[in-house]
């Protein structure tokens, strides 16, 4: 069994969310990371970067704001290497030169949701102290410590005076490393700021979903509209012809939304996806009660959520092209049918890698752009991501 292969493939290194480092000039930059789907699980994985392999190297890359990074080649992990960590061969500055180091981060990281290997990225992170967040529908946090907090990322707030944030796992929509970082996007903000500046307290990076898909979310804003607008605090993962029901507290208004005998047990479909975190629905809500994030003085209360509950397959037939549940990456949702049975209930969990998006060398003591891939961004800030291509393996002795 030793060098047996059991997976391989390629990606295009993902853009999704990102922008381009030097606004209006030609530039290199990170890529988010990407997770592999290796069913029974690897002792070993080589990832090879296709488009950089035929180009000189370059120091000029940008990681975290900053022209100072190389654009790594070629990557190898093995069981018994540190989480983040990894191999990587890189070329210097204008160089055809191979050189090697090994990544402190940013590098290779087995991806177990069960939570079983222990090896593995946690399910739930370790808390980390924070210092204050601001009085804002996307409220900044700050704190000393950003490692492994990314655009996209998921954290969950803990033991800070924002009590109607605290608990409710919300998408990371900007990162100052080590400094803060925003909770949140510009489309799926609160629709109603906390109440009052949150003091000190905790994040933990949540590296999970719920295993079965569709899945329940949490609400953070519902627009009055002919086709009312529904924002969700992480990706949504729905598609048109979903079908989904409301539980709206009082504290939020818009509880017309909510199944009841007087509305028949209203239930809604989802129209279109706009973006990752956003869908409109079929449901008329200009007359409805303004939606409100619960607040800080209306607490303790429930808050608001969405649940799918079926699906209508007129709109499913009509809208077939969109018919692919995505994460907020534009990945597709792993293992999720597509087409009218797109919203089936189905197990998403998986064994995997999460190929990370580079950190400093333990030699070179700067970025190196990791196994995800670096995105080429144009003057016009058009983003064309690297070819990737790898393989996992199995070894008769498989390390710790």
């Amino acid at each position: 069994m030793d060098g047996t292969i059991i997976g391989q493939g390629t990606f295009l290194a993902n853009s999704t969310g990102l922008s381009n480092p030097n606004a209006g000039n030609a530039s290199i930059g990170t890529a988010n990371y990407t997770i592999i789907a290796i069913p029974s699980g690897a002792d070993w994985v080589r990832v090879s970067n296709y488009t950089r392999w035929g180009t000189v190297g370059t120091t000029g890359a940008y990681f975290n704001g900053v022209a100072n990074a190389s654009v790594g080649l070629e990557f190898y992990w093995q069981r018994g290497m540190a989480a983040g960590t990894g191999i990587v061969t890189y070329k210097g500055a204008a160089s055809a030169v191979l050189d090697g180091d090994t990544l402190v981060t940013g590098g290779f990281t087995l991806y177990d949701p069960s939570g079983q290997d222990p090896l593995a990225l946690p399910v739930v992170g370790n808390p980390v102290a924070t210092t204050a967040s601001t009085n804002a529908t996307r409220p900044v946090v700050s704190t000393a410590s950003t490692a492994g907090v990314v655009v996209g990322s998921v954290v969950r707030m803990s033991n800070t005076a924002q009590t109607d944030v605290n608990g409710i796992d919300m998408v990371v929509g900007a990162v100052t490393v080590n400094t803060s970082f925003t909770l949140l996007t510009a489309t799926n903000a609160l629709a109603t700021a906390p109440g009052a500046i949150g003091g000190a307290g905790f994040y933990r990076v949540i590296n999970f979903d719920p295993m079965f898909y569709p899945r329940r979310r949490f609400v953070t804003n519902i627009t009055q509209a002919v086709n009312a607008q529904v924002s969700t605090s992480v990706a949504h993962n729905y598609v048109p012809g979903q079908e989904v029901r409301f539980t709206i507290p009082t504290v939020s208004g818009m509880v017309q939304l909510n199944a009841s005998p007087a509305n028949n047990y209203l239930s809604a479909i989802v129209l279109t996806v706009v973006d990752a975190y956003n869908f409109t629905i079929n449901i008329d809500t200009t007359a409805f009660t303004a939606f409100t994030w619960p607040t800080i003085a209306q607490q303790p209360s429930s808050f608001p959520e969405v649940a799918p509950v079926g699906e209508d397959t007129a709109t499913s037939l009509v809208t077939a092209a969109s018919q692919v549940p995505l994460d907020q990456w534009s990945n597709p949702v792993f293992n999720a049918q597509s087409g009218i049975l797109s919203d089936a209930t189905v197990n998403t969990g998986y064994l995997g890698m999460i190929l990370g998006s580079g950190g400093n060398g333990l030699e070179l003591t700067t970025p190196i752009l990791g196994p995800s891939g670096a995105i080429a961004w144009s003057a016009g800030n058009v983003a064309t991501g690297d070819r990737m291509y790898w393989t996992a393996g199995k070894s008769t002795y498989g390390g710790l």
